[in-house]
């Protein structure tokens, strides 16, 4: 099945260090892990962009506490958050670093 193109933009700086050493966390693989749409699943026009952007910590127990989100469709932002609801954080980190991501769905 083709799946909808989903591109997350980095806004952090701070993210482009995130390299794969040994018990370093690298959540933007953990994120294109889980957010993942299979087409027909969003409710996306074709030729239409919709975006969320999101900061967030991953708490001491490793799940996504979301700070704040701003969105172009509700519907499209509580599916990314139920997404984000999956992620799990069994690695080392920093549980008062915030993430910022920008997530860009676009129907091919």
């Amino acid at each position: 099945m083709k799946t909808l193109a989903i591109a997350a933009v980095i806004l952090s700086s701070s993210l482009f260090n995130n390299l794969s050493a040994k018990g370093k966390l690298n959540i933007k693989e953990k994120i294109e892990q889980v957010v993942k749409f299979e087409n027909e699943k969003l409710a996306i026009t074709k030729e239409k962009t919709e975006f969320v952007k999101v900061s967030f910590k991953i708490d001491e127990l490793g799940k996504v506490q979301v700070l704040e989100a701003n969105y172009s469709d509700k519907k499209i932002n509580d599916q990314l958050m139920a997404k984000l609801n999956f992620l799990e954080i069994n690695e080392q980190h920093d549980s008062e670093k915030v993430y910022y991501y920008h997530f860009t769905f676009k129907k091919r």
